[in-house]
């Protein structure tokens, strides 16, 4: 019996132990221990209910709703339009999106799908009414080039990726203490408004690839943003009556999808990265076949054709041509990118002031023995005087210079111009004159930029043109020419004054537009009148700029 007793003894023992032994497995780790203390005394302090009520409200449909984010995208794409990123900020600060998203990111946090498919058709009516004013606006503006704005947000790349999830750690933190909402929203509308604008710009101007490139920035910016909700309200104990399980399986599933917007992010930004370092390498070493010259780097464009090697367009101002430069250039990049690239170099003489032949003209003058010796003395000496003559003739022009054609013994020049805000249309014909009588022997042509020519003025009421508005139209005439510009648009503007008689103000401007436009084709411009009034937001402008603004005409090149 004592046999058996002990041996029952030592079963119950062995079975305690295994007990024991299943019972430590079963014990998280220290840091799981501390951190669910953690969540428990965050979530402690926060009124769980008060919070998932204001989300609701927040986040459902309304017509304040949809009104401001139809308000705030039509600020957005104008202000892209325009590449101001004061307009596009100002546009964030009355946009409402995040209501909708705080009610989906906390709706998937408590597993509620009533609330879950509220939040979707309320961004979804949001993203429709947005698309659609975002697409008019484009269809009906003038102004429909890519900007710099627009153009920043087709190239999705992982730093775009962490600004979302940012904004959506500030957003859920502000809505769950209730603390600074308003400014958090402007982070979140910043990381979604702009890419939906720019995604209806894409679409209005029939460019998938914009649009594809700006929706898919606006969709991942809305799942990292929303899930990141997810997470920072499950820390603060918001569905918690569903278990450690849930929220283990409820953070793999939105770290597989941080994951998976991960991956293409990343490998656009690998790319942008990859482009950046190629576009340095070039300017870094355009020059390399011009050392010792004096020359410098003017427009450098780098491509990278799908499936094609880099293309490089290069335009290198030089004083002195040097044969074979875009072949060695070509050899030079290719060696250092590892890769095939096919350069195109233009080389522009600035000026030929070659110091060393002149210095060789004069050894050579000075130990001449034999005839032709000396005619090629002669020759250098005749070069020389060239050269000295194209310097001087560059030195004469007293403007801002982008670029120089000068051909001495044809004894012609072509000099264009660089933008200066002190150069009106007037200032670079006074010039062009000015060269021709310093160097009446030459032929001195001046191409001023492009800028926007200025206005003609009238006297309240009339449509004849005096002499100081007959000088104003030679001078656009003469720009025109320079820039081979052969149609135009002639805009004639009325001041508000009698407006009371508007058809009256309306004859006016066209008439005003058709006496300009009559002197324009009897000099080879097919150019047409148009009578603009009112113009857009003329009133404003007027008590602003005076009413001589418009007692005006405007010369424009046509659309093509």
């Amino acid at each position: 019996m004592f046999s058996g007793a002990k041996m029952a003894d030592s079963q119950q023992t062995d079975s305690s132990r295994n007990d024991d032994a299943q019972e430590l497995r079963k014990e998280p780790p220290w840091i799981v221990r501390w951190f669910w203390v953690g969540v428990k005394l965050l979530s402690r302090r926060i009124d769980h209910e008060d919070v998932v009520e204001h989300v609701r409200e927040e986040g459902q449909l309304s017509g304040r709703y949809l009104f401001m984010i139809v308000m705030s995208c039509a600020i957005a794409t104008l202000g892209l339009l325009l590449s101001s990123p004061a307009v596009i900020i100002g546009a964030m600060l009355i946009s409402p999106l995040m209501g909708p998203i705080m009610l989906m990111g906390f709706s998937l946090s408590t597993l509620d799908l009533v609330a879950l498919r509220r939040s979707v058709f309320s961004m979804a009516c949001g993203v429709l009414g947005a698309l659609a004013i975002s697409i008019l606006i484009v269809k009906l503006s003038p102004l429909t080039d890519p900007t710099p704005e627009i153009l920043a947000r087709t190239r999705p790349n992982f730093f775009d990726l962490l600004v979302a999830v940012f904004s959506g750690l500030a957003g859920g933190y502000a809505v769950i203490n209730r603390k600074g909402e308003t400014i958090v929203g402007v982070a979140i509308a910043t990381a979604l408004m702009p890419p939906l604008a720019v995604t209806g710009y894409g679409l209005a101007v029939a460019e998938p690839a914009v649009a594809g490139g700006a929706f898919f920035l606006f969709m991942t910016n809305l799942l990292a943003i929303a899930l990141t909700v997810t997470l920072m309200s499950r820390l603060y104990g918001f569905g918690k009556g569903h278990g450690r399980s849930t929220t283990v399986w409820q953070s793999v599933l939105i770290l597989l999808v941080f994951a998976g917007l991960s991956a293409p992010l990343g490998l656009a930004l690998r790319d942008i990265a990859y482009e950046t370092t190629v576009n340095n390498v070039v300017k870094a070493n355009v020059l390399t076949p011009f050392q010792g010259k004096r020359a410098r780097a003017g427009d450098v464009f780098v491509s990278f054709p799908r499936d094609a090697p880099i293309n490089v367009e290069v335009t290198v101002l030089t004083r002195e041509r040097v044969p074979g430069a875009e072949a060695q250039l070509q050899d030079v990049l290719s060696r250092k990118l590892s890769g095939n690239v096919q350069v195109a170099m233009d080389q522009v003489l600035v000026n030929e002031d070659r110091d060393v032949e002149r210095a060789q003209m004069i050894k050579l003058a000075e130990s001449s023995l034999t005839a032709p010796l000396r005619a090629e003395v002669n020759e250098l000496k005749v070069i020389a005087e060239r050269q000295r003559t194209e310097a001087e003739v560059r030195n004469a022009a007293a403007f801002p210079l982008a670029a120089a054609d000068i051909d001495a013994q044809a004894q012609t020049a072509h000099f264009f111009g660089a933008q200066s805000p002190d150069f009106p249309v007037s200032a670079w014909r006074v010039s062009e004159e000015g060269l021709g009588r310093n160097f009446p022997a030459w032929q001195m042509t001046v191409t001023p930029p492009v800028v926007e020519m200025p206005l003609i003025p009238f006297a309240e009421g009339a449509d004849d043109l005096d002499a100081g508005a007959l000088k104003i139209i030679n001078d656009c005439q003469w720009a025109l020419e320079r820039w081979n510009v052969e149609a135009v648009e002639v805009v004639g503007y009325a001041s508000t004054a009698g407006a009371v008689q508007r058809f009256n103000n309306q004859a006016l401007a066209y008439r005003r537009a058709e006496a300009v436009a009559s002197i324009l084709r009897e000099n080879g411009i097919a150019a047409t009148p148009v009578g603009e009034y009112r113009a857009f937001n003329q009133d404003q402008e007027e008590r602003v700029l005076g009413r001589q603004r418009f007692q005006s005409v405007l010369i424009r090149p046509s659309s093509p």
